[in-house]
């Protein structure tokens, strides 16, 4: 895993990175207005965990089979399919309310569609970006998409809860169609791929088969991927975990999670900028690999404490976020561009189931011992997944780059013995040998 030089950004990225922030910062919207309507109708945490299960379920499900078809047909349609999909759901919420449907029932099946949507828009936009982004583009591509994903993060957070008191939850609906259709609108204006560029998919099949038959090997896809199902095991965990710290065991109301949320958010934008000083000087296997250990150290202090947790885990975010830009970077250079889409609707799925058994694992240990357990579990397995998949990636590379060099030695050895071949009977006058055997 080499570094990457940066040259300009195209079209492309100008646009996808703003496609990116809108999209984010709506799907915050949605998800805090629609568990906002849900628990004030039922009054029940339960009723808030039945539509994250609403939520996660069809990614789950569906990431597999929407990867294979973002690579069959048009990445940049599929997208934009997507964004309208998700449009039209948002917007049927309040128009069913304002006709007298269930609050409740609307907002699981709205929820539900949305996250159909989402299943489809993951690999999809994944697969389009290593289709338009060069590749000594993306590790600088996804240090800006990670500052568009957090700004999003941060403006849904901040924007979410002061318009449900100012005008309502209705609002907030419309909001997020329109935010659908202005990521609609800007991967319609990405125009299509251009002639000429990239290869077909026999091409590229083509040329990934040749690539296999030089280095002896396939490339780590499996475990890049499971470098990048970290951060979905650490976020899907440490989201519930960090709720139950707050409020249980540092006995502080849940005012504080909104500035534990904020402090996480700053710190991920430093580690965006911080990431793209940092790729063009270490290898993103490195760096991730650090970013992850770091994160581990971080996250164990953050339980001694409301006050330390609050005054290291803007650096928690640095090294998590690092660690993460570094896992996807790696895992969309080494993806195939014809199977880009499958990959990452793979990932989603796979990080997404995870994450649920971490989640359920660590919830178990912290009911039955205290929830400072969990914090040290979660570290741990951070620090165990992250050194031996690194270590193991690293002795791959090691295996290819040998490949590589024995490959590279016998082209430079044939030649001159083909030579040797030739010269040799034609030195006449000199003393009688055979060169080659009396039988053939």
């Amino acid at each position: 895993m080499s570094t990457l030089a940066a040259p300009r950004s195209n079209r492309a990225e100008r646009l996808l990175i703003p496609a990116t922030f809108i999209t984010n910062l709506g799907n915050g919207i949605q998800l805090t207005a629609a568990s906002y309507l849900v628990f004030t109708e039922a009054n029940t945490m339960l009723a808030v965990s039945w539509l994250m299960i609403a939520v996660t379920i069809p990614q789950v499900a569906l990431s597999l089979f929407f990867g294979k078809l973002a690579d069959r047909f048009d990445r940049r349609t599929l997208a934009m399919i997507s964004d309208l999909s998700s449009a039209a759901a948002a917007i049927a919420l309040p128009v069913w309310l304002a006709l007298g449907g269930d609050p409740s029932t609307v907002s699981y099946v709205a929820s539900f569609v949305l996250s159909i949507s989402a299943a489809l828009f993951f690999p999809a936009s994944n697969a389009l970006i290593k289709e338009r982004i060069p590749e000594s583009r993306l590790a600088q591509f996804n240090g800006n998409a990670e500052i568009a994903i957090q700004a999003g993060t941060l403006a849904s957070a901040a924007l979410g809860g002061w318009v449900i008191v100012w005008v309502g939850t209705t609002s907030l609906f419309y909001f997020n169609a329109i935010t659908f259709l202005l990521s609609a609108a800007l991967l319609f204006f990405m125009g299509r791929r251009p002639a000429g560029t990239g290869t077909s998919a026999p091409e590229a099949a083509a040329k990934a088969a040749a690539a296999v038959a030089a280095s002896g090997t396939r490339p780590p896809l499996a475990r890049l991927a499971l470098l990048y199902i970290i951060g979905n095991i650490v976020i899907i965990v440490g989201n519930s975990i960090m709720l139950v710290l707050v409020i249980d065991g540092f006995k502080s109301n849940a005012g504080y999670l909104g500035i534990v949320d904020a402090l996480f958010g700053i710190g991920a934008l430093f580690a965006a900028w911080a990431f793209k000083k940092i790729s063009s000087r270490a290898t993103v296997l490195k760096t991730a690999l650090i970013g992850y250990l770091a994160f581990a150290v971080l996250l164990s202090m953050e339980s001694l404490h409301l006050y330390a947790m609050m005054a290291v885990i803007p650096f928690a975010a640095i090294a998590f976020c690092v660690a993460r830009i570094s896992a996807r970077t790696a895992l969309m250079s080494a993806a195939p561009e014809e199977k880009t889409g499958f990959v990452f609707g793979a990932t989603n799925a796979f990080g997404l189931a995870a994450g649920t058994a971490a989640v359920v694992l660590i919830s178990l240990l912290v009911d039955s011992t205290n929830v400072k357990n969990g914090f040290y579990a979660l570290s741990v397995l951070v620090v165990v997944i992250a050194s031996l998949t690194v270590l193991s990636l690293r002795k791959h590379d090691r295996e290819v780059a040998a490949a590589e060099a024995a490959a590279k030695a016998a082209e430079s050895i044939a030649p001159a013995a083909a030579a040797t071949e030739v010269t040799e009977p034609a030195a006449a006058g000199t003393e009688a040998r055979e060169t080659v055997p009396a039988k053939v």
